[in-house]
């Protein structure tokens, strides 16, 4: 692997990516990044030591003139990365510039990453399991990728490295693609255990903003989580199993922008306002036998939006019983959706089911950001730490472990609900 790498980087520096930003301009911004982010984090040297990230800074500076540009801001994400704060991080995909992008979407499902969407001219390759690209192993290609982030758990692991098994310049960095490589060989399996290599070739990187070039095979209508599931929250009651599903996506609303945001834009949001007093007249309403509260897709944002409506479900005898009152979780939890996992598991009796979190529940957070003068990267940083529990786990793990399958995803199936309906 190391003779791989090494060569690799030799390549990468002589091939179509060129250095734009000068290096003295790039030595600016790094020692403006090394004195600002110290001074503005909270505490930036809780894991990585203010020598190990002073030295890694210089030593990306000595490297300047033989670096691309690109070599050198995947090399700060890395040194980022080492910090040990997922909240922290810088934004490179404008010094990336990536035109062209290899047409493939994958999903961590409990059992490997696989791809649920491409083009047409791909439609083969669809719902398969990755198990090597280029013929390097999917678990040394992850080895490689986990570096670019805070792998402090599974469940961050999984979401990241999905969103990075397409992206051909990585791919090209760490040296598992050649970089002049326009086309790339995806190693899978399918259901039956047969195994194939599909030869995928990079398109223009817009097929992914067009809907209907791309093919996501669902066999049956989407289950509830997974419909309009661009919406920020969402509720639907199904008589039939005496059921009310409240899925809340994002800690984000029409009040939340209007007190913290860009004021003219508040009115693109949804009130959550609204949303709550429909969630609480249909709880008193209907005939509720069971409630699932759903926030395993949900990132974070202001953590304060949500806690009445759980003050207001915790209030409601018939459904805070063990058995009645479900809180999902998942791979995608993070940040101040922590803050209403805990907030939830506290005031509530509720059972916690779905996959581990991304986010810890001890965390730094309260994300600030500034950017550098000349790259234009911005940085996020953390100003504040958050101490929820009084034991340091690096997730939040469920009180039933519930994953979904491809063939779950395949067929329509949320294995939530199915667990949930048929709960004694």
């Amino acid at each position: 692997m190391k003779n791989t790498l090494i060569l690799a980087l030799l390549l990468f520096s002589s091939a179509i990516f060129s250095q734009e930003i000068d290096t003295d301009n790039w030595k600016t911004d790094l020692n403006f990044l090394k004195t600002e982010l110290a001074k503005k984090h909270k505490n930036l040297f809780h894991k990585l030591s203010k020598t190990e990230f002073e030295n890694g800074i210089d030593k990306i500076i000595r490297h300047l003139d033989n670096d691309t540009d690109i070599e050198t801001s995947i090399k700060l994400t890395q040194l980022i990365a080492k910090v040990g704060d997922s909240h922290t991080d810088i934004k490179i995909s404008h010094i990336l510039k990536k035109s062209k992008s290899i047409p493939l979407n994958f999903y961590w499902f409990k059992d490997g990453y696989y791809v649920i969407s491409t083009t047409k001219d791909n439609y083969e390759i669809l719902d398969k399991k990755v198990i090597a690209i280029n013929n390097f192993k999917t678990e040394q290609i992850i080895d490689s990728l986990k570096t670019l982030f805070v792998a402090e758990n599974n469940a961050l692991i999984h979401t990241n490295v999905a969103r990075m098994l397409d992206n051909d310049v990585i791919l090209k960095y760490f040296g598992f693609a050649n970089p002049n490589d326009t086309s790339y060989t995806y190693e899978v399996v399918d259901a039956n255990g047969i195994i194939t290599k599909q030869t995928i070739h990079e398109e223009d990187s817009s097929f992914r903003n067009n809907k209907n070039k791309i093919i996501t095979k669902v066999n049956t209508e989407k289950p509830f989580y997974n419909n309009n599931s661009v919406k920020i929250f969402k509720e639907e009651y199904f008589p039939n199993d005496k059921i009310y599903f409240v899925q809340y996506n994002k800690c984000v609303s029409k009040e939340t922008i209007e007190k913290y945001g860009d004021k003219d834009t508040a009115d693109n949001y949804p009130s959550f306002n609204e949303f709550e007093k429909t969630v609480l007249d249909k709880i008193e309403n209907l005939d509720i036998d069971k409630l699932i509260f759903d926030i395993r897709f949900n990132p974070g944002g202001s953590s304060y939006l949500a806690e009445h409506l759980i003050d207001k479900i915790a209030s409601n005898k018939k459904l805070n019983q063990k058995g009645k009152l479900f809180l999902v979780i998942g791979n995608k939890t993070f940040s101040s959706a922590i803050f209403n996992a805990i907030y939830f598991k506290e005031k509530t009796k509720a059972i916690l089911i779905g996959e581990e979190t991304g986010g810890k529940p001890n965390h730094y957070g309260y994300i600030k950001s500034f950017t550098l003068p000349y790259s234009s990267i911005n940085v996020t940083y953390s100003s504040e730490f958050w101490k929820l529990i009084d034991e340091d786990t690096t997730t939040i793990t469920p009180d039933v472990l519930i994953e979904c399958s491809i063939n779950d995803y395949k067929n329509g199936i949320d294995p939530i609900f199915e667990y949930v309906k048929t709960y004694q």
